[in-house]
C-alpha cells in the first residue's frame, strides 16, 4: 500500500512538472500598458439619498442604479479612488438624510475603495470631492396614489403642496450641513421624472404640474451654493416603455438608470474640475509669445514626453522631463486657448488635460474679484511692477495663501535676480525649469534655506518665514546685516530665534506690516492680497 501511494505521489508530482514545462511561454508574457498619464487626482465619491440611489429595480429587487454606473464610468476612466452608497437607502425622505446629517449617523460601507467595514457621515463628507443626492419624491409620494380600480389619482392637494415646500427648506439645509463640513465638495442632485406615465393622459397635466413643482422646490434650495441640478425628466420621457417597463413600479430599469447615469457623466466631464487651474499657467513673455508653465503628469510607468496644442493644432512634441514651453509669433490682441497632454513609453496619452486661455497684448485693467476689496490697490500696483500675477481667468484670488515657492518666485521678480547653479534641494527637480531657476536665484542670493536638502515647495508660508525672506532680501540689496533699533512690539514671537525676530522688527519698523491687537500671528498662513500689500511696500524700502 505504502509503495502504491508512493507511486500515486510520484506520478502527481511528475504530471504537475509536465505541466508547468507545457504552459505555453505568453503566460510570462509581460501585460501591455494601457494607463494613461493623468493629472487628475482619483475622487471620493459618496452617494446619499433614496431607492434609486441604491438601485432598486421595477421588480423591487437590489441591482444597479445610477450610483453604481457614475461609480463604473469613473473607475474605467481610472479617476475613482473610492465609492460609497452606504448611507442611501430605500423609502428615504429629504428629512431622513438630514437627520443622518444632525446625528453623524455610523452606516456600514457599500461600495469599493474604502478599507473600514463602517463609515461615519461627516468623514465620509470630509473625504468626499464628488456627493451626489437623489431625494424628494418620497416626501410627496405620500400624498399622491393611484386607485387601482379606476387608475385615476387621488391626490391631497394642500399636503401634497406643504411636502414640495418643507423638500426645499429640508434641502437648503443638507447643503448647508454639507458645505459646512467640506466647503470644496462638488454635489450634483438628481431632478425628478414622471413615475406615472400609464396614467391617463386626461391627468398627465396635473401630474406634470407637480412634477415641476417638485424639481422647482430643489432648484430654489441649490441658489447661492456650487451644487449642480441634473434634469431627468426630458430623456426619461423619450422612452418610457423602456425606462420605466413596470406600469404597477415606479423604479428605472437598468436602461433607465444608464439614462441618469450618463446625464450625470455628461455634466461632470463639463463641469467638474478635474485638473486643478494651477496645473497649467501661461503668460506673456512679449505681445506675440506666451510663456507656458505646467506641473508634472503622474503615470504608473513613467511620463516620457508632453504634447503643447494651440486650441485644437498641435504646435509642439516634447521628450523627456521637460516642463514649460513659449509658444512664438503670435498676433497681438488675440485670445488663445492652449492645453498640454502628457504621454507614456507604451505610446498612451492622457484624457483630461490642463488647459489655460490668455489674451496677448492686453492685460485687463482690474481683476474680477478684487473689486471692494480692502487691498485693491496694493494687488494692482503689485501687478503693474510685475511681483505678482493674476489667473487666466481674469481673477487673483485675494485670499488664497501663497506656497514657499510662490514667495520665492515674487521676491526674484522683485529684486531682478538670476541664478548661476542649480539649487540643491531634492523636492523641486520635477518643476518648471522657470520655478527650479527662481528658488536657485533666492538659495544663491541667501534669501531662501531649506531643511535636510529639502525646499518644501508647496508648504504654505507662514507670516514668520516670510519676515525671514524679506530681511535676508534687504540685507543682499544692501550688503550689510540689518540691525534692530528696538524689539518688535508683538506678544507673540518671544519662543522664535533671534534672526526671526530682527526680521520682523525690520517689517515693523518699516511699517511694511501691521499687527492685530498687538500679535503678529507669526504662524498664520499668507493671503495672496497681503502678499502682495508686503511686497509692494517692501519694493519701496529696498529701492530707497
Amino acid at each position: 500500500m505504502g509503495k502504491k501511494m508512493y507511486k500515486l505521489k510520484l506520478l502527481f508530482v511528475l504530471v504537475l512538472f509536465l505541466q508547468l514545462v507545457a504552459m505555453p511561454s505568453y503566460t510570462f508574457a509581460a501585460e501591455a500598458d494601457t494607463e494613461a498619464p493623468t493629472w487628475v487626482k482619483p475622487l471620493n465619491y459618496l452617494a446619499l439619498g433614496d431607492s434609486l440611489a441604491v438601485g432598486v429595480t421595477p421588480e423591487n429587487q437590489l441591482g444597479k442604479g445610477y450610483t453604481d454606473l457614475i461609480a463604473e464610468s469613473l473607475k474605467s476612466q481610472q479617476v475613482l479612488q473610492s465609492f460609497n452608497k452606504g448611507f442611501t437607502f430605500p423609502g428615504y425622505k429629504t428629512s431622513d438624510i438630514l437627520k443622518d446629517l444632525q446625528d453623524n449617523v455610523t452606516k456600514p460601507v457599500f461600495g469599493t475603495g474604502i478599507e473600514e467595514n463602517n463609515a461615519e457621515l461627516h468623514k465620509s463628507i470630509t473625504a468626499a470631492n464628488l456627493i451626489t443626492i437623489s431625494a424628494g419624491a418620497n416626501d410627496v409620494l405620500a400624498y399622491f396614489k393611484v386607485d387601482a380600480t379606476t387608475g385615476a389619482p387621488v391626490v391631497d392637494l394642500a399636503k401634497i403642496t406643504s411636502s414640495i415646500q418643507q423638500v426645499g427648506v429640508n434641502y437648503s439645509q443638507i447643503l448647508k450641513a454639507i458645505y459646512a463640513i467640506n466647503p470644496n465638495v462638488q454635489v450634483y442632485i438628481m431632478g425628478y421624472y414622471n413615475p406615472f406615465p400609464q396614467v391617463d393622459v386626461i391627468y398627465q397635466p396635473q401630474i406634470a404640474q407637480l412634477l415641476t413643482g417638485l424639481n422647482g422646490s430643489i432648484q430654489a434650495s441649490m441658489k447661492g451654493t456650487n451644487a449642480t441640478f441634473i434634469a431627468t425628466h426630458e430623456k426619461i420621457a423619450e422612452n418610457y416603455t423602456a425606462h420605466l417597463p413596470n406600469p404597477k413600479n415606479i423604479h428605472l430599469s437598468e436602461a433607465g438608470y444608464k439614462v441618469v447615469a450618463d446625464l450625470f457623466n455628461q455634466k461632470l466631464v463639463n463641469d467638474y474640475p478635474w485638473v486643478s487651474k494651477e496645473t497649467l499657467t501661461v503668460q506673456l513673455a512679449n505681445k506675440t509669445t506666451a510663456k507656458l508653465n505646467w506641473n508634472p503628469a503622474s503615470d504608473n510607468t513613467a511620463v516620457t514626453g508632453y504634447i503643447i496644442y494651440n486650441g485644437k493644432e498641435k504646435v509642439a512634441e516634447l521628450e523627456g522631463h521637460i516642463l514649460n514651453f513659449d509658444v512664438k509669433n503670435l498676433q497681438e490682441n488675440k485670445s488663445y486657448t492652449f492645453s498640454v497632454a502628457a504621454r507614456d513609453a507604451a505610446g498612451n496619452i492622457s484624457a483630461l488635460n490642463p488647459s489655460a486661455t490668455i489674451t496677448t497684448g492686453a492685460t485687463p485693467a482690474l481683476f474680477s474679484d478684487i473689486k471692494g476689496h480692502p487691498a485693491k490697490d496694493y494687488i494692482m500696483q503689485a501687478a503693474k511692477l510685475g511681483v505678482v500675477n493674476g489667473y487666466t481667468d481674469g481673477t487673483f484670488k485675494p485670499n488664497d495663501k501663497i506656497t514657499r515657492k510662490q514667495a520665492a518666485s515674487i521676491i526674484v521678480n522683485t529684486l531682478g535676480l538670476k541664478a548661476g547653479k542649480a539649487a540643491p534641494y531634492t523636492d523641486i527637480k520635477n518643476y518648471s525649469s522657470d520655478i527650479q531657476t527662481q528658488i536657485a536665484a533666492a538659495h544663491e542670493a541667501g534669501i531662501v534655506k531649506g531643511s535636510n536638502g529639502k525646499f518644501r515647495p508647496n508648504d504654505y508660508i507662514t507670516r514668520a518665514q516670510l519676515a525671514l525672506m524679506l530681511k535676508r532680501s534687504y540685507e543682499y540689496v544692501n550688503g550689510k546685516p540689518y540691525v534692530s533699533a528696538k524689539p518688535a512690539p508683538f506678544s507673540d514671537i518671544a519662543h522664535f530665534d533671534d534672526e526671526t525676530k530682527t526680521a520682523i522688527s525690520m517689517l515693523s519698523s518699516f511699517q511694511i506690516v501691521d499687527g492685530a491687537g498687538g500679535k503678529f500671528l507669526p504662524n498664520d498662513s499668507t493671503t495672496r492680497a497681503h502678499a502682495a500689500k508686503i511686497f509692494v511696500n517692501f519694493s519701496t524700502v529696498v529701492t530707497k
